[in-house]
């Protein structure tokens, strides 16, 4: 098993610099997956399940900082009175949290971190919500702003949501709940979205509690800031707080606009827009601001401007995040608009190589790994998998050439499936490896090759009978589709993660 939750919350601290932008474009590369013993998550700096015998983790998130190299002076923050309520200044830039000397003084399901808290996945029973504090701004009496969170399952077993509900002010409601009770597995999410009606201007406070029977229930701060509109002060109103991209085929653009609106009656100075930052990293380079405004950008009173945001996916999956709006409002010098949107894979019928596992049990980890041409397994240049589900291949100016994994099941039967639009010539190996037995059988793994959704090539099924089990199927050559089985199970010992964790 899986054991880095000491060595990802010291990882949470090495946050890169924050992007403030007109638009410029962003690294076509998505961050690589890191430890995955909490079930294959989505980032390298995602929650894992705490592990009882690791190292102190104060000791190891202290060394983690200190080795970070320092960030340059972006001129967010110097201290913690310059980012507000509910945020503290870490190496430069505002992020959400609260600071701590003791565990004790820490909310209930947080542990303290080289005197940040961060969220506990072993208190919660694995659920990690992010983020997990939501802020609601709001410009007079009835105006409605939704938010959402995403609740995680950063441990190793599936868990029960068993009841959601909010805390304090009724301003707060949950907008289409999920229907409980409902199991989480290792490694997926469930959104939940807050909506907020103001009936006054004074600011409102609550918690968003999830309970899942295990352990002390996750909590989400809800707060909202108070907005006076119309009056001597600049004031600066964003809308809609959410766009939802939907669903989008990787290799197509999707774009959702929002506005910045002057609603004071002087003008209002909106000096940037940059991607926003949590504890688990940065907006993802797919999504980007289309032909910004130059900033600082001066609205006289009434006047309108259009920000649109293009999407631009280069793997399959969800990604979210959100986008900063600075302004001189001085009841909302920042705002947020979050972001979210599901990419999904091209038609097969456009795929030149698309391969698919499955098996045969449930509550069982088999994966998927495609190597590059004279690539070698657990390599993160040469191996696509869960840890490097899209990695450069071929043309760097290209990702017709690049694989990506669509999906990742770690819970039983998959499929997992991998696609090359359009491989570079050379010869492709496909190997399946049993990851974890997760309380289900061993499994019968059978693999499938696609050309254009033709199905070519029929491999297994192979029993995969200890953990570690590697299965070495096809070597297939491009162009020309040739395929050499290879037919080999083999005890192999694990290498490196992409995410730069040992197995």
């Amino acid at each position: 098993m899986r054991h880095a939750a000491w060595i990802f919350l010291a990882g949470l601290l090495l946050l890169a610099c924050s992007d403030e932008t007109g638009g410029g474009d962003g690294a076509d590369a998505a961050a690589p997956r890191g430890e995955r013993d909490a079930a294959h998550n989505p980032a390298p700096s995602d929650a894992a399940a705490l592990a009882p015998d690791a190292a102190p983790v104060g000791d190891a998130a202290v060394a983690a900082a200190d080795a970070a190299p320092a960030a340059p002076d972006a001129g967010e923050c110097a201290t913690d009175d310059t980012c507000g309520d509910g945020r503290v200044c870490h190496r430069g830039h505002c992020i959400d949290g609260r600071r701590c000397a003791t565990p004790e003084e820490c909310p209930a399901a947080q542990v303290c971190v080289a005197n940040l808290c961060f969220p506990d996945p072993q208190a919660t029973g694995g659920i990690v919500p992010e983020p997990d504090q939501l802020v609601f701004t709001f410009n007079d009496a009835g105006d409605l702003v939704q938010r959402t969170t995403f609740l995680n399952n950063r441990g190793e077993a599936p868990v029960d949501l068993v009841d959601i509900h909010i805390e304090g002010s009724n301003t707060f409601a949950l907008e289409n709940p999920p229907q409980l009770p409902l199991r989480v597995a290792p490694g997926r999410q469930v959104d939940v979205t807050v909506a907020f009606t103001a009936d006054d201007r004074m600011p409102e406070n609550a918690e968003l509690v999830i309970e899942t029977g295990a352990g002390a229930p996750a909590r989400v701060t809800l707060r909202s800031d108070r907005k006076v509109t119309g009056g001597q002060s600049p004031c600066l109103r964003v809308a809609p707080a959410r766009l939802d991209f939907g669903q989008v085929v990787r290799g197509h653009d999707a774009v959702r606009s929002f506005t910045l609106e002057s609603c004071g009656q002087v003008p209002v100075r909106v000096n940037a827009i940059r991607r926003g930052r949590s504890i688990f990293g940065e907006l993802p380079p797919t999504f980007q601001l289309t032909m910004p405004p130059p900033f600082p950008l001066v609205l006289d009173p009434g006047q309108r401007q259009q920000i649109d945001v293009t999407y631009s996916p280069r793997r399959a999956g969800l990604e979210g995040g959100f986008w900063e709006v600075l302004s001189n409002d001085p009841a909302n010098a920042t705002q947020r608009v979050d972001v979210s949107a599901i990419a999904t894979p091209p038609p097969l019928q456009e795929v030149e190589l698309h391969v698919r596992l499955a098996w045969n049990t449930d509550a069982t980890d088999v994966d998927l790994h495609v190597l590059a041409p004279n690539g070698q397994m657990w390599t993160c240049a040469g191996d696509v998998y869960f840890s490097n589900p899209q990695p450069q291949w071929g043309d760097p100016n290209a990702f017709e050439d690049d694989p990506f994994l669509d999906t990742d099941d770690v819970d039983g039967f998959g499929p997992e499936n991998v696609n090359v639009q359009a491989p570079a010539p050379g010869t492709y190996r496909v190997l399946v490896h049993y990851w974890a037995d997760h309380g289900g059988q061993d499994p019968d793994a059978t693999i499938e090759i696609l050309n254009f959704g033709q199905v070519i090539g029929r491999y297994g099924p192979v029993h995969l009978s200890n953990i570690d089990d590697t299965w070495e199927v096809v070597d297939i050559d491009f162009p020309g589709l040739a395929q050499r089985p290879l037919g080999g199970v083999n005890v192999l010992p694990r290498g490196n993660l992409c995410g730069g964790f040992g197995p």
